[in-house]
């Protein structure tokens, strides 16, 4: 039995009684592309940590112990100290979801433009929809696409649901509003006979000018961005480096090096991550 199903049969019971607290979550697990049941996942969670909680309070009374304090004392600051901890963990549990979901949506929304205008050259070939997102699925540069893609083959061929059923289905699952969007007109123009390969053009023609127009926003957010960092990073380094140089000098203080190697070799290679990661959160090229 693998670490869920050890997790489900410790803790099944209590996350059926408790997961109707847990019910805004259940979407997102779907959205995440978390293959487990709300029960499975809570029991996942509560068994986690109930395991590091005996872990810490046995860590933390040990380690308190050998600091010298009392036994009383050692673990009553164990006790709390790991259910401080452990409550954080199980927040993490708690949250976790929602940010695999945000960001599998933001990874597939940024895909999508370039799988639309790819739908609506296969769709001109007046094939079933079915087989473009069997096509699509195949493609492993569309990454969590893809895998949408795959889920609706897979409702359709095997588990036996009519196309609609299926995208619908899908439709209320993926994580990205703007594919959720794509689905539910696909679906409309299918079910009323329409043109599919005039909906997806027109689709990827607007979803092309919006991913040019995040372009040159974010073109012109990184040219603000490189004069910030040229300005107050690399300029206000050299310039600190320099004054605080001379004051030293003046002063005679040997206590200036420490500083100047700190803002050198630790504070000026974190602001510069920090701006590495805030140009990459931003580009609408990262997927």
């Amino acid at each position: 039995m693998n670490y869920v199903g050890i997790s489900y049969r410790f803790f099944g019971n209590i996350s059926r009684g408790i997961k109707g607290y847990f019910l805004d979550i259940q979407d997102d697990l779907h959205m995440a592309n978390i293959s487990y049941t709300l029960e499975e996942y809570l029991s996942l969670a509560l068994f986690t940590t109930a395991l590091t909680l005996l872990a810490e309070t046995a860590l933390f009374a040990f380690i308190f112990g050998l600091l010298n304090f009392s036994i009383l004392i050692s673990i009553l600051l164990a006790v709390t100290l790991s259910f401080t901890l452990s409550g954080l963990l199980f927040s993490l549990f708690y949250s976790y979801p929602i940010t695999k979901a945000k960001s599998r949506g933001n990874r597939i929304t940024k895909i999508l433009p370039f799988s639309v205008s790819y739908l609506a050259a296969m769709s001109s070939s007046k094939l079933p929809p079915i087989t473009l997102f069997k096509t699509i699925s195949s493609f492993e540069e569309y990454g969590e696409l893809a895998e949408e893609a795959n889920n609706i083959v897979q409702d359709v061929e095997a588990f036996g649901m009519n196309f609609s059923t299926a995208i619908k289905r899908q439709a209320k699952r993926t994580a990205s509003s703007e594919f959720r969007e794509l689905l539910w007109g696909i679906n409309t123009v299918v079910a009323a006979g329409g043109n599919l390969t005039s909906y997806l053009s027109q689709k990827g023609n607007e979803m092309m000018s919006e991913y040019r127009r995040k372009i040159r926003k974010y073109a012109q957010d990184l040219t603000l961005f490189v004069e910030i960092y040229l300005t107050l990073v690399i300029t206000g380094s050299i310039f600190f480096t320099v004054l605080s140089s001379i004051i030293s000098a003046i002063s005679g203080g040997v206590s200036t090096v420490l500083v100047q190697s700190f803002v050198v070799f630790v504070l000026l290679p974190l602001v510069s991550l920090g701006f590495i990661l805030i140009i990459k959160s931003i580009s609408p090229l990262e997927s």
